[in-house]
């Protein structure tokens, strides 16, 4: 699985993205943005800076973690890393992001649970017809072997 940039709204209304790797973490989490396009536009910006490695900026949070800013061309903020325990964990981090950012697909994350229950209908469905054949063919026996015992006890 290649990584992607997931987008999604925020309790606030804002926009943010997160770039996730292969194995499924985030490894950085945009800024709020006021609308989807504009996340949309910080994606294209991080794809294009993603193999500059001046874009990122190493720093270290107050309790000794190391993190990265991802920064545009006109030096503003794109997005943050997590906190690393390591400096080496942190450029494994930045590594990650030069590698799958410039051709992750975007998708957004706020319509995922709409094209779940689908996927899970369309399953069900031909699951429920070969139960339906199977317990349509005994009934039809059944009611079958039950009207000729029914015209008798009518005829006594």
């Amino acid at each position: 699985m290649a990584g992607k940039f997931e987008i999604k709204a925020g309790k606030t209304g804002k926009f943010r993205f997160n770039l996730k790797a292969s194995n499924g973490q985030i490894v950085l989490t945009s800024e709020a943005y006021e609308s989807r396009s504009a996340a949309v536009k910080g994606i294209t910006s991080v794809k294009k800076n993603a193999g500059n490695d001046k874009r990122f900026e190493r720093k270290t949070a107050k309790d000794g973690s190391p993190y990265f800013v991802m920064k545009a061309a006109n030096g503003e903020p794109i997005g943050k890393s997590e906190m690393y325990k390591s400096t080496k964990s942190m450029e494994n981090g930045v590594a990650s992001v030069a590698k799958h950012a410039p051709d992750a697909p975007v998708v957004d994350a706020d319509a995922k649970p709409a094209a779940k229950p689908v996927a899970k209908a369309a399953a069900a469905k031909p699951a429920a017809k070969p139960a339906a054949k199977a317990a349509t063919k005994p009934a039809a026996k059944k009611p079958a072997a039950k009207k000729p015992a029914a015209k008798k006890a009518a005829k006594k």
